[in-house]
């Protein structure tokens, strides 16, 4: 018999894929805060309890406001079917503090407003919130601290696959990766297990400063700058000079909203790896010079690009409701997107004389292995290999004409008793 799920396994299902490891649990509260306008967050991370602090300084809320945080479906960032139009907020679903609720034992929230001197108290418990109460201690200032204990205690699978060294590496580059965008803010990240402050960043004025204060100066000091505008879009940021042996240097941005594992990145990791000497490996002045093959007799380890870009652009021209995290997305133009960020790459690597043009089984090979073709490819001439193999088909298809055509007239002699 077909039946309802009762409300209880349903909210576990569904927290469940909308929160599904500590570091993207670590994401929301982050991005929570800087939509409350906060320009300092701590973040504090043990992997042994499975516990997260997130502190701000931002808006905080009042009684009111925390009687419907953490209720399902319940948000202040967007009102109408046409707010999700214009999503300049990062979160809109309420669903965040809900599903962690959900997957924690206990989620305590306190927040104060700049209006009032009193702070008020949150609790949840398995899920189940507790009536809002007020604060023993009040905070000094306006803002919110959500304390997060035991998260995933109900998944003990979901733990033991959650590596405590691998786990907090992901959480480290999270932070750093919501930094780079927002460089006005002061953010740090402590991990309590070994009581050591793994990032703490005060707030500077610009993108490369924050790549500075992250990567140091010796990296900084390769990245240029690129700009380019095309097609109703527009591409900023910076790329390096040089290659690097991952590719956990390669931030990519819309709207200020970092997104993975799209055609943009296997674009522009094409054109930095093949189209550009940036990822060769270093063997004397001669690795520089243009007139060589790339992709061909290359020494040293492969090397991939660096850079900090971010796609500027109409909200209704993309949707990153694909899936909870929000960091895969789908345009409704692709093509005039892609020619805009290969314009923009080869103009910049041009003007820094980086530029070298590919061989034209570089070029093949990408465009059987995607579902798109770069548009400023030049035609390619077929090679002799591929001469040859035309030649043969076209000679094999003649003979099977020549034998069908025997056979045909020896099917239809008479044949003399």
């Amino acid at each position: 018999m077909i039946k309802c799920l009762v409300e209880d396994v349903r909210a576990r299902l569904r927290s469940g894929v909308t929160v599904n490891s500590l570091g993207q649990c670590v994401e929301e509260l982050v991005l929570n805060s800087i939509d409350a306008k906060a320009t300092c967050v701590a973040v504090r991370v043990d992997l042994e309890a499975f516990k997260i602090q997130v502190v701000d300084n931002g808006s905080g809320m009042g009684r009111e406001d925390l009687n419907a945080m953490g209720k399902r479906y319940f948000t202040s960032k967007c009102n109408s079917v046409g707010d999700l139009e214009n999503l300049t907020f990062y979160g809109f679903r309420g669903e965040a503090v809900a599903s962690i609720a959900n997957m924690a034992s206990v989620v305590e929230v306190s927040s104060k407003t700049s209006r009032t001197a009193k702070t008020f108290v949150k609790l949840f418990h398995n899920g189940q919130a507790l009536e809002v109460c007020e604060a023993e201690l009040s905070r000094p200032s306006g803002g919110t601290t959500v304390t997060v204990c035991n998260l995933f205690h109900q998944l003990p699978v979901r733990r033991k696959c959650m590596g405590p060294l691998l786990e907090f590496e992901r959480v480290r580059q999270k932070v750093e990766a919501i930094s780079l965008m927002h460089p006005s803010l002061s953010l740090s990240l402590r991990n309590d297990v070994s009581c050591s402050m793994v990032l703490q960043l005060p707030k500077t004025r610009d993108v490369y400063s924050r790549f500075c204060q992250i990567y140091g100066l010796g990296r900084s000091q390769k990245l240029r700058e690129i700009n380019h505008k095309s097609g109703g879009f527009e591409l900023s940021g910076y790329i390096s000079i040089e290659g690097h042996y991952n590719k956990n240097m390669q931030f990519l941005y819309v709207n200020r909203r970092l997104v993975l594992k799209t055609r943009l990145h296997k674009l522009i990791d094409f054109l930095l790896r093949k189209e550009s000497v940036i990822c060769r490996a270093k063997s004397g002045p001669a690795s520089r010079q243009p007139t060589s093959s790339p992709g061909r007799h290359r020494c040293g380890p492969e090397l991939y690009g660096i850079f900090i870009l971010n796609v500027t652009c109409a909200y209704s021209d993309y949707d990153v409701c694909l899936e909870p995290a929000k960091t895969l997305i789908e345009f409704q133009n692709w093509d005039v997107l892609l020619t805009c960020i290969e314009e923009g790459v080869k103009i910049f690597l041009k003007r820094e004389h980086l530029f070298i043009e590919p061989c034209s089984e570089d070029i093949r090979e990408f465009n059987e292995d995607n579902d798109f073709c770069l548009y400023n490819a030049p035609v390619l001439k077929p090679s002799l290999s591929d001469e040859k193999s035309i030649q043969d088909s076209f000679k094999k298809a003649c003979d099977e004409i020549v034998d069908s055509y025997e056979m045909c007239n020896l099917q239809s002699k008479d044949v003399k008793r």
